[in-house]
């Protein structure tokens, strides 16, 4: 290695110059900002809307966020609470500010994600200046292409993905502060560092790794890494260490894959593939995708050719870059260093040695790890002997490639519309390919199963059932193993009044998992409808084994029990749906009803009356409690209520209304 070397230390005097220093840095500061808004400005769309993958789970349908009592914030905080499998309460409480300033308004929550991500594009700038030792144009550059890169679009603009932007504030902050501490020596900014990263964890457990990054920032900075500097990062391991393992007891309830499934051999392909993908992806960011299926997985042992390759080509081509590194100098060696073990702690976690979830990679993973590379590669350009002799050539090919990642990034911003644009993209970059010959389906190309299931629901919500059937379709040819697409399939057949297709698609759900509780449900309310009351029954009562004292199971087993003239077991089954839900109209109105046809007209009457109370707009309430008041002898009240059923659109005849 070359005997002139230059330590980068805060003592050289470069590193004196503050970033604030100079009005050409806010400038640029204000210009990063601008070209981020820019970026991300098709999020500003009155189109847009919650996905129907995650966003549900994290706000249109959790409870946590829409409740600010006492009671729900605590169990926001306990650790064994967990939303879609992720221990967050940081995240889930920006989550209900914005709820409550705006309930189901999708733009406070796009613009909350935006401003974080502003935010973090700005401290990346102070990031890299300080370990830059004062060089704009790895802070802007490097800013910027954090702000602008096409990977980080599903972090921004995608709400659920709060947790990302979110993390990554208190990350930045953190390492700001123990950079500080570095310098000063000041064991109170090391306090604050703990500080901002536990908050990071309590953002997002990825944080976890934070620890072993000062270990890098202490070799880069030429801090020497003894036993002192080690037990000073003792209770951050001890926090990371906590939260890791609560995030495994967490996701082994359902997004871990069985460890057995894999191989080592295979796990090792995968997770070399993923990080060798998130490199090259930094560089050229084409094909992205909300989602990146694994390959072939029903057959393993035919994997392309570049997943056996890929570990081979990762300890190449990191080795390759160290050792080279090494050979030029310690000072380009120890920027190689710390730029690789970055980006590998902190993308570590997700390459899917564990698996976790169906994705083999996923963009949002690039969101902090892309700050190493970054950082290594405009630093070491910068230190090129022929970067001052095309320094203007260097920059103005910067501005290109940045133009270019801001008009691909504009573009992706646009997939995120809405569930339709979203899943169509997917499905156009991995489609199922299938071919059909006399009946018999063959599938020459696996797509993204949960691509067409959710676009499938997106369209069936939005009233266009054809499209959603074509759909649903496609995975029902495929033979996907999901009981739920068989059962949406059954659900349409049956509205559509083909009730033999929807028991067929029911048995081939239940043949897939009999312990479906939405497939017992939908069959049973099918068999209603088909008047096949004896097997209605035995759907349902599965159903409450599944679920017991499920709301709806019970209201449609009451409604079979009285359409069969059960009448008492209308009424006991009335009676458990009233302890389980007292201000639900139907449990009144079901035990009315069947008080009534038992001839028991007072009893009848007067839980018709509660009926009446908790639902005012059912003609059937109003209809059934005339005749009971009829049965009983006040005519003129029955009158009034017949009349109001008739005004609600009840089929009234003259010749009941004369009698009375």
């Amino acid at each position: 290695m070359g005997s002139k070397e230059k330590k980068l230390t805060e003592d050289s005097s470069v590193s004196d110059v503050r970033w604030y220093g100079k009005s050409s840095h806010l400038l640029l500061l204000a210009l990063l900002v601008i070209a981020t808004y820019i970026t991300f400005s098709p999020g500003f769309s009155p189109e847009k809307q919650f996905t129907n993958w995650d966003d549900l789970g994290y706000v249109v349908n959790q409870p946590l966020i829409k409740t600010q009592d006492a009671d729900s914030s605590a169990l926001l905080w306990k650790p064994s609470t967990d939303v879609m499998l992720n221990y967050h309460p940081i995240t889930m409480w920006t989550l209900a500010k914005n709820y409550a300033a705006a309930e189901l308004d999708i733009q406070p929550y796009f613009q909350t994600n935006l401003f974080l991500h502003c935010c973090n594009a700005i401290l990346v700038f102070i990031l890299l200046f300080h370990l830059a030792n004062g060089s704009t144009f790895v802070s802007f550059f490097g800013a910027l292409l954090f702000a602008i890169h096409p990977m980080h679009v599903e972090s921004v603009a995608w709400i659920s993905e709060r947790k990302d932007v979110l993390y990554t504030f208190f990350f930045l902050l953190s390492l700001l502060s123990y950079l500080r501490f570095q310098r000063k020596l000041n064991y109170v900014w090391l306090i604050i560092c703990f500080g901002l990263f536990i908050l990071s964890c309590l953002s997002k457990a990825m944080a976890v790794p934070l620890p072993f990054v000062f270990i890098l920032l202490d070799y880069l900075k030429g801090r020497k890494i003894n036993w002192k500097s080690l037990l000073e990062k003792v209770p951050f391991i001890a926090v990371a260490i906590w939260f890791g393992l609560n995030a495994i007891e967490i996701q082994s309830k359902g997004a871990i894959t069985d460890f057995d499934f894999f191989t080592s051999w295979q796990r090792i392909m995968f997770a070399s593939y993923g990080f060798l993908s998130y490199w090259m992806k930094f560089f050229v960011p084409v094909g992205l995708s909300a989602f990146y299926p694994y390959p072939n997985l029903d057959r393993l042992d035919e994997l392309p050719l570049y997943f056996t390759l890929a570990p081979f080509v990762l300890l190449l081509s990191m080795g390759g870059i160290l050792f080279f590194s090494w050979k030029k100098n310690l000072e380009t060696f120890k920027i190689s260093l710390f730029g690789i073990g970055f980006f590998s702690l902190m993308v570590a976690l997700v390459l899917q040695f564990i698996s976790v979830g169906a994705a083999i990679t996923a963009d949002r993973y690039s969101y902090i790890p892309y700050i190493g590379i970054s950082m290594m590669v405009l630093i070491l350009i910068e230190k090129w002997s022929i970067f001052q002799h095309f320094k203007k050539w260097i920059i103005g090919g910067m501005m290109v490639f940045s133009i270019v990642l801001m008009f691909a990034s504009f573009e992706r911003t646009k997939v995120w519309t809405n569930s339709g644009t979203l899943w169509s993209d997917v499905i156009e970059k991995y489609p199922f390919v299938l071919k059909e010959n006399g009946g018999k389906v063959e599938v020459l190309q696996t797509g993204v199963e949960v691509a067409y299931k959710n676009r499938g629901n997106f369209y069936r919500e939005n009233g266009d059932s054809t499209s959603a059937m074509k759909d649903y379709l496609v995975l029902v040819k495929a033979r996907v193993k999901d009981p739920l697409i068989y059962s949406n399939v059954g659900n349409m057949y049956a509205l559509m009044n083909q009730y033999d297709s929807s028991l067929q698609m029911y048995t081939m759900a239940l043949e897939r998992n009999p312990n479906t509780f939405d497939v017992h449900l939908n069959r049973g309310i099918t068999y209603i409808k088909m008047l096949d009351y004896t097997n209605a029954f035995k759907d349902f009562n599965q159903a409450l084994k599944l679920r017991p004292n499920d709301v709806g199971t019970l209201v449609n087993l009451c409604a079979a029990y009285l359409n069969n003239k059960n009448y008492q077991e209308c009424i006991n089954t009335s009676l458990t749906l009233l302890k389980v839900a007292p201000q639900r109209w139907e449990g009144h109105f079901y035990q009315g009803t069947a008080f009534v046809n038992q001839g028991k007209f007072q009893q009848g009457a007067a839980s018709l009356e509660k009926a009446i109370a908790l639902n005012q707009n059912d003609p059937y309430i109003w209809f059934n409690a005339g005749i009971a008041q009829q049965q009983i002898g006040n005519k003129e009240k029955a009158k009034n209520y017949i009349l109001k059923a008739k005004s609600l659109n009840y089929p009234v005849t003259d010749a009941l209304l004369n009698s009375l």
